[in-house]
């Protein structure tokens, strides 16, 4: 907002002051003075900004619990054929040391179990730095 003032002196000569307002806010909704300014030139401009608020926070909401759904369903599929995976190494290894190879079968084991650690390594690692992330969000927002 900007407001001129002019004045005249006692020797005739203008001054003119002006003066600049700048207001700042932050979040999904201005503050209740500028809801008012917007109901006294749209009526019930108000009433609309703050439906449009709740609507994009359940939308949002909504979006997040979908997206946690679906975590959960690609951690239990992860389970399940880490599961598989794993069974299936074992028997590969026991049957071929069965049939008189046991480097073979070594073989496969060590790297059938050492891929199944380090997938749990990685993957606990990541659920770690997620954690400590949202953490840290929390912590910047007090």
């Amino acid at each position: 907002m900007s407001r001129k003032i002019k004045r005249k002196t006692p020797s005739n000569h203008q001054i003119v002051v002006e003066r600049a307002t700048a207001h700042f806010s932050s979040g999904p909704l201005p503050p209740p003075a500028i809801l008012e300014q917007y109901n006294q030139v749209v009526p019930g401009a108000a009433e609309r900004i703050l439906a449009m608020a709740e609507s994009q926070s359940n939308h949002r909401r909504k979006i997040e619990s979908m997206v946690i759904e679906s975590d959960i369903k690609n951690s239990r599929l992860g389970l399940v054929f880490g599961l598989i995976i794993g069974l299936a190494g074992i028997v590969a290894t026991v049957t071929i040391a069965i049939f008189g190879h046991p480097v073979l079968s070594g073989v496969i084991g060590f790297s059938t179990l050492s891929s199944l650690v380090g997938v749990f390594v990685y993957g606990s690692r990541e659920r770690r730095q997620e954690r400590e992330g949202a953490k840290r969000v929390l912590e910047t927002k007090k």
